[in-house]
C-alpha cells in the first residue's frame, strides 16, 4: 500500500513538473516574441539628481516581462531629453512652449510623434491655429524627466529650460509630484539603488518662511553604484533583455497577492481601518512648500517674458479637492495659467475611452492627445484674449 502511495505522489508530481515546465516554455516563447528590457536611460546629474543619458537609443517596453502595452523606440537628443534637436537660441519668428513633469510628459511609452509634446506642436503650427497677417513657428520642448517632483521642475527650469527663452512653460502637477520634492530617496528608479537607499534627490524645505534647497547627498555614491551595475550585470552596456524564470515569478505574484488578502482580511475581521487616517499637518506642510516653489518659479518664468501654465492631474489620481483649490488659488493670485486637466481625462474616463496603458498605468496615446488639447484650447483663447487688449 505504501509503495502503491508512493507511486501515485511521485506520478502526479511528475505531471506538475511537466506542467511547469510546459508553461514555463510557452511564457519564454511569448516573452522571446514580445521582448521586454531593462534600461539605464538615466543618469545622474548632479543639478536635478539625474536626467536622461544623452544621444542614447533604446528600445522600452515598460516594466513588466514582455512588451504587454507598446514596445516603443526611444531617442535622447544631446542634452538628455526625449526631444528632437533644438537651438538654444530662439530664431526670429519663432515662439516656444516648454514642458515640464515626470514620465507623463517624457512619454517614452508612445512613439515621439504621438507625445503631447509633438501633437501640441503640429496643433499650434497648423494652418488653422495661425494669424493670416502674422505667422509664426512653434516649438514645443520636452522637459519631463522620469520620477521627477515639483521641485525639480523649478531646477529644470534654472538649470536648462530657462536658456531656450520659452514664452509659455507647462508643469504637470499631482499630489506624488509634490510628495517627491521633500523625498530624498528614490528606490524604484534606479537599479542601482536596488538594495541601498542613497540620498540621490535635490530636495526643499521650509525654514524661517524661505525656501531652501538641499543637495543631494549621496550624488557620488551613486554615480558610482550605476557605474559598477553597467560595468557588472550590463557588461558594459545600458540595455539587456529581461530573462528569468516566469514560473517563478507569477508564483512570487500569487504568494504576494494571498498576502496581501489574509491582510484585508484580517483588517475587516479585527475592524482594523485599511488606511491611516489623513495627516492633515503634513498635507499643509507639503502643500506650502510645493505651492512656494510653484510661485517661485511663476516669478521667474513672468521675469523671463513667460506665462507660466499649471496642469492640474491631482483629481485624476484620486486626490482630494483640496490640491486643486489651492493650485487654483495659486494661479489667481499670482496671475498663473491654470489647466484642470483632470476634468479632460476624468470625462474621457467616463466615456470609455482609456487614458492609460492597462499593464504600464502611463498616458497612452488618447491621454496624449488630451494633455495636447487641453493645453492647445488654453493657450489659444489666451493669445485671443492678450491680443484683444
Amino acid at each position: 500500500m505504501t509503495a502503491r502511495a508512493l507511486k501515485i505522489i511521485g506520478v502526479n508530481v511528475l505531471v506538475f513538473l511537466g506542467l511547469l515546465l510546459m508553461i514555463e516554455a510557452i511564457l519564454q516563447l511569448i516573452a522571446l516574441a514580445y521582448p521586454s528590457y531593462d534600461v539605464l536611460y538615466l543618469q545622474p546629474d548632479k543639478v536635478l539628481g539625474w536626467k536622461e543619458v544623452p544621444n542614447l537609443h533604446w528600445t522600452w517596453a515598460g516594466h513588466n516581462w514582455y512588451a504587454s502595452d507598446f514596445s516603443v523606440e526611444v531617442h535622447t537628443n544631446a542634452l538628455g531629453f526625449r526631444d528632437l534637436a533644438r537651438p538654444v537660441g530662439k530664431p526670429p519668428g519663432v515662439r516656444r512652449v516648454a514642458l515640464l513633469g515626470d514620465s507623463f510628459i517624457e512619454a517614452v511609452q508612445v512613439p515621439l510623434q504621438r507625445t503631447a509634446g509633438q501633437l501640441l506642436e503640429r496643433a499650434l503650427n497648423a494652418p488653422a491655429a495661425q494669424r493670416v497677417d502674422r505667422p509664426v513657428k512653434w516649438q514645443v520642448l520636452n522637459f519631463g524627466i522620469s520620477n521627477f517632483g515639483v521641485g525639480q521642475y523649478l531646477l529644470t527650469w534654472d538649470r536648462y529650460a530657462a536658456d531656450y527663452r520659452p514664452d509659455y512653460v507647462a508643469i504637470f502637477v499631482a499630489k506624488f509630484h509634490m510628495a517627491r520634492t521633500i523625498k530624498k530617496f528614490e528606490d524604484g528608479a534606479f537599479l542601482a539603488n536596488a538594495s541601498t537607499r542613497l540620498w540621490v534627490r535635490p530636495t526643499f524645505r521650509v525654514e524661517d518662511d524661505r525656501l531652501i534647497g538641499e543637495p543631494a547627498r549621496d550624488f557620488d555614491r551613486f554615480v558610482k553604484a550605476q557605474e559598477h551595475l553597467i560595468a557588472t550585470e550590463f557588461s558594459g552596456r545600458r540595455s539587456r533583455r529581461k530573462q528569468g524564470v516566469l514560473t517563478a515569478h507569477y508564483a512570487g505574484e500569487l504568494r504576494n497577492g494571498l498576502r496581501d488578502f489574509m491582510l484585508a482580511s484580517y483588517r475587516r475581521i479585527r475592524h482594523i481601518p485599511a488606511q491611516a487616517s489623513v495627516d492633515s499637518a503634513a498635507d499643509a506642510r507639503l502643500l506650502d512648500v510645493n505651492l512656494r516653489i510653484i510661485a517661485e518659479l511663476g516669478r521667474k518664468v513672468t521675469n523671463a517674458g513667460g506665462t507660466l501654465i499649471v496642469l492640474d492631474a491631482s483629481r485624476y489620481f484620486g486626490d482630494s479637492a483640496t490640491i486643486s483649490a489651492a493650485l487654483q488659488g495659486l494661479c489667481r493670485q499670482h496671475d498663473l495659467g491654470y489647466i484642470p486637466l483632470y476634468d479632460y481625462l476624468m470625462r474621457a474616463n467616463a466615456d470609455g475611452i482609456p487614458t492609460r496603458w492597462a499593464g504600464d498605468g502611463h498616458f497612452n496615446e488618447a491621454g496624449n492627445e488630451l494633455l495636447a488639447e487641453a493645453v492647445f484650447q488654453w493657450m489659444t483663447e489666451h493669445m485671443r484674449a492678450t491680443e484683444s487688449q
